[in-house]
């Protein structure tokens, strides 16, 4: 396991392996949601290279703690319109941020505890702009998912692998309007992820 962690942060690697798997057409749907002229944030947004799937213009903000992913994305889409910021998206960040449209935590949540997980969702909640939403996609448990999924979330890098109910209950302490579906068709290797598209905040900056 910390070979693959070490060959992960290799970035050619990484998205070398996002492309065998098939992750990267898991995330091109969730950036389906984005249209022209929004502004972006991405948390956990690794070298981000998915940015060019984008669609243009746009005002995109990106974080990652990992400086490697972070330099890179720097190097390669850094400009005008994207800023990369290496880092934890917390409430000094969020103060910084321009009224958001579209918040991406692709891959993510399944990595936080509930405790975390709650207080990043209140996070981005807070700096939704009118009619903003949330984009989330994590492997997940399901009932229908076989046996080569099963064994893929439950042998995930992410500690916190849950079923979509218990997705779906941390967002609504943040959001009056969660819908999700769990993608069982995006990637080569069978797996399942839960897909959200959380909007209303429901906490005090919504008032």
């Amino acid at each position: 396991m910390e070979g693959l962690k070490g060959l992960l942060r290799h970035v050619p690697a990484y998205v070398l392996l996002q492309r065998i798997v098939g992750a990267d057409r898991l995330r091109y749907r969730c950036i389906e949601e984005i249209r022209p002229g929004e502004t972006v944030l991405d948390v956990g947004c690794g070298p981000a290279y998915y940015f060019p799937r984008l669609p243009q213009p746009l005002d995109y903000h990106g974080f990652d703690t990992d400086a490697r992913y972070i330099d890179w994305a720097e190097e390669h889409f850094g400009g005008a319109n994207a800023s990369f910021h290496c880092g934890n998206f917390d409430e000094a960040a969020a103060r910084s941020l321009p009224p958001i449209d579209v918040v991406l935590l692709l891959g993510l949540l399944h990595h936080l505890s509930d405790e975390q997980c709650t207080r990043l969702l209140n996070l981005a909640a807070s700096v939704l702009s009118p009619g903003g939403r949330v984009i989330s996609v994590d492997t997940c448990f399901e009932p229908t998912q076989g046996r080569i999924s099963r064994w893929m979330s439950a042998n995930d890098r992410g500690e916190y692998v849950r079923e979509p109910a218990a997705f779906e209950k941390l967002a609504m302490q943040s959001f009056g309007q969660v819908e999700g579906k769990v993608i069982n068709d995006a990637t080569h290797i069978p797996s399942s992820y839960w897909m959200m598209r959380m909007t209303a905040p429901n906490g005090p900056w919504a008032e």
